[in-house]
């Protein structure tokens, strides 16, 4: 049961990464970002800094996050991962209610329920399923388990030659 859980709890990792190459994709096609008014007197006709800087953030977090999904078992990785989230949620929300550059719309509201909803369960779930525990017996990768199960496979060593 509990394998099943971290299964399920990585797969919902891969999402939020995939989501966030979409917003990446996205930011690169519309080559306008959420994030600024067009209306507003600073913004330049064709200057598409912002979003192509949203972008490769997205892109940065995603990589970040299928680290995350791969090696869970390691803390510094899922802390990796849990730092892009955080990050991400306080760049949409300061930028929403504090420098007033973007609205509380779809965009901004979405990615940060989907962040908070996986910080909470990168925080959580690996505690839960103790994977940082040194005692725990299965906490070495699934690589490792993968070969022991295959067990009739064995190193070819290659003899020695004589001088």
């Amino acid at each position: 049961m509990e394998r099943k859980l971290l299964y399920a709890f990585r797969g919902w990792i891969a999402f939020v990464a995939f989501m966030d190459l979409g917003t990446a994709f996205r930011s690169y096609i519309e080559k306008r970002s959420f994030l600024g008014d067009p209306s507003d007197s600073q913004y330049i006709a064709g200057d598409y800094t912002i979003s192509r800087i949203i972008g490769m953030y997205c892109i940065l977090k995603a990589f970040a996050l299928v680290h995350c999904t791969l090696y869970i078992h390691y803390k510094p990785v899922v802390s990796m991962g849990g730092c892009s989230l955080a990050l991400t949620m306080v760049l949409y929300l300061t930028e929403a209610l504090y420098f007033r550059s973007s609205t509380l719309t779809f965009y901004v509201i979405f990615p940060c329920v989907l962040n908070s909803i996986t910080l909470i369960g990168l925080i959580y779930i690996p505690k839960r399923l103790r994977l940082w525990d040194p005692h725990n017996i299965d906490g070495d990768d699934e690589n490792s388990q993968l070969l022991r199960q295959m067990g009739g496979f064995k190193k070819r060593r290659v003899p020695k030659k004589m001088p």
